[in-house]
């Protein structure tokens, strides 16, 4: 089982990225990168990050990892994969061909489900779209799925059984898009999700979700998917297009704290439009009346456009919780949890 709480698996056919938002200042993968890359044995994570004053950060370079490639190949039981958690399979640098390739591994394991998340939702708009023209892009997945499908076993039936040319043929007339195949955005804050979900409604998919995680600012998802004429306020069920929601804070070394207001909003909003909302965790920080087991410190969370708010001690005569000052507590993840107001959000696509 994956660490991550709405996967089962994760599968890295590529690795490597590089920082585009907010969001990926804190990036659990570079550090998880650089340690891999210390170890040795993982050939592919080699350049992938340098060290800064920070910590381990990306340096842009991306690679494909032949043997993680086939790894859903040879999975007989039915299995949920998160797409590369180490890079970002629609990173500008991959290269189509990359893309083909993974493309046609998830066209050959149609027992598995796929949840393909990225930061680069105008590229992967672009290339899904192409899935979708005759005789474009499609052919090209079709002609990378022919050695995988001729070379490698698979499991099928009652046994292991060799993919004939058949097999590999049958892609180009196969139904798009693929309906083992999830796309999703991150969307950390307003800006982003302005920017990534209107590319993502455009993008044809099976299923379609937005990741807010770490979630850094209150988002409105109405106004980046009303149809008509943005934020209406009248529609409820204004999210059309997207079928899951996933909100998370940060964790780890740095982690910025998330306000439960912003939580609320999106958990309200899906509530409203009947979309499933999945609450993935508090992160590292938690607000006042969780616990009382760590010091608690107040923090502004009304300047968010450099999103680094101030953090005070608790008797700092500065503070006023009527005015944007919000007292909270680092418990750390596990301890911080992943209720909200009481209650678990397990929410998955239908």
């Amino acid at each position: 089982m994956s660490k991550i709480e709405w996967t089962e698996k994760t599968w890295n056919p590529i690795v490597g990225c590089s920082i585009v938002s907010p969001g990926c200042t804190n990036c659990y993968a570079m550090t998880m990168a650089a340690r891999i890359e210390r170890m040795g044995g993982a050939p592919q994570y080699d350049g992938t990050t340098q060290p800064s004053r920070a910590g381990a950060v990306w340096t842009g370079k991306v690679a494909l990892a032949e043997k993680a490639l086939l790894e859903p190949l040879k999975r007989r039981k039915p299995t949920t994969y998160f797409v590369n958690s180490m890079g970002d399979l629609f990173h500008e640098d991959v290269p189509d061909e990359w893309i083909d390739r993974v493309f046609a591994v998830m066209a050959l394991c149609p027992q598995h489900t796929f949840q393909v998340l990225t930061k680069r939702s105008a590229r992967m708009r672009e290339y899904v779209i192409g899935l979708n023209c005759d005789g474009a892009r499609r052919y090209h997945v079709a002609d990378a799925a022919e050695p995988i499908a001729t070379n490698h076993k698979y499991w099928k039936g009652d046994g292991p059984t060799d993919w004939d040319l058949a097999v590999a043929e049958a892609l180009h007339a196969k139904h798009w898009p693929l309906p083992n195949v999830w796309l999703g955005v991150s969307a950390e804050d307003q800006t982003r999700a302005d920017e990534r979900i209107p590319d993502l409604l455009a993008t044809p998919a099976a299923v379609r979700f937005v990741s807010a995680e770490p979630l850094l600012g209150p988002v409105d998802l109405h106004s980046s998917t009303c149809r008509e004429t943005g934020s209406c306020g009248t529609c409820p069920a204004c999210l059309g297009g997207i079928d899951w929601v996933i909100v998370g804070g940060e964790s780890g070394k740095g982690a910025r704290p998330m306000h439960p207001d912003w939580a609320r909003s999106l958990r309200d909003q899906c509530a409203d439009a009947d979309v499933p909302f999945f609450f993935k965790q508090w992160g590292e920080w938690v607000t006042y009346g969780a616990s009382s087991a760590a010091p608690l410190v107040w923090r502004d969370f009304t300047h968010t456009v450099d999103l680094s708010g101030r953090t005070v001690p608790k008797n700092t005569p500065a503070h006023n919780e009527g005015n944007g000052w919000t007292p909270i507590a680092r418990l750390g993840k596990k301890a911080a949890g992943r209720t909200l107001d009481g209650r678990t959000h397990d929410g998955m696509p239908r």
